[in-house]
C-alpha cells in the first residue's frame, strides 16, 4: 500500500491510514447524509452501527485522514464486498474529489489483488455522486432494482481484476 500515503493534489493532502477507534467513531458521528440514508434503506441500521460493523467485520480496512488529521472516510472489504463510508468533508472540495478518484483507483487495485476475486456491493440509486465515482474507478454499475425491507432502488456494482 506504499502508493496510498500522503499524496498532495494542489494543496490538498489525504492520508490512508490504519483505522483507530476514535477516528472510526468520529466518522460514524459525522456520516454524510447520503451514506446515512443508504445504510438505513439497505440494512435498517443507523450510522454508528453501520460504521462500527463495517470496520469490525472487514478483512481489509483503511481510514482516510485529511491533512489536518481529521478522519473523513473509512473503506474496506468484507468477503468480496467493497465499501466506503465518509463524512461530508471527504468530497467537500474539487481537489479532494480528484485525489479521491486517483487514490481510489490504487486502493481498488490493491483490494482486487489482496482478495483475488471480483469485488461488488450495492449503491442507492439516488446517490448519483457515488455512482459517478464508482464508474470513474472502473466499476460496472447495473440497473436499479429493489433491495431489502425498504424496497428502495439500489444498483449493483462490481469489478474484476
Amino acid at each position: 500500500m506504499g502508493g496510498l500515503i500522503d499524496r498532495t493534489v494542489e494543496g490538498f493532502a489525504m492520508k490512508w491510514a490504519e483505522p483507530e477507534l476514535n477516528g472510526v467513531v468520529h466518522i460514524a458521528q459525522n456520516l454524510r447524509p447520503e451514506d446515512r440514508r443508504e445504510v438505513y434503506l439497505s440494512d435498517r441500521v443507523g450510522p454508528r452501527e453501520a460504521v462500527l460493523r463495517s470496520w469490525c467485520e472487514s478483512q481489509i480496512c483503511r481510514m482516510i485522514v485529511m491533512d489536518d488529521g481529521e478522519p473523513a472516510g473509512l473503506t474496506g472489504v468484507n468477503g468480496d464486498r467493497i465499501w466506503m463510508l465518509g463524512t461530508p468533508r471527504l468530497t467537500s472540495t474539487r481537489n479532494g474529489c480528484l485525489q479521491l478518484c486517483r487514490e481510489g483507483r490504487v486502493w481498488v487495485e490493491h483490494c482486487l489483488q489482496e482478495v483475488g476475486r471480483p469485488l461488488w456491493n450495492d449503491v442507492y440509486s439516488k446517490n448519483t455522486q457515488s455512482i459517478a465515482w464508482l464508474r470513474s474507478l472502473g466499476f460496472t454499475v447495473e440497473q436499479a432494482r429493489p433491495l431489502g425491507d425498504s424496497g428502495a432502488l439500489f444498483r449493483r456494482f462490481w469489478r474484476a481484476a
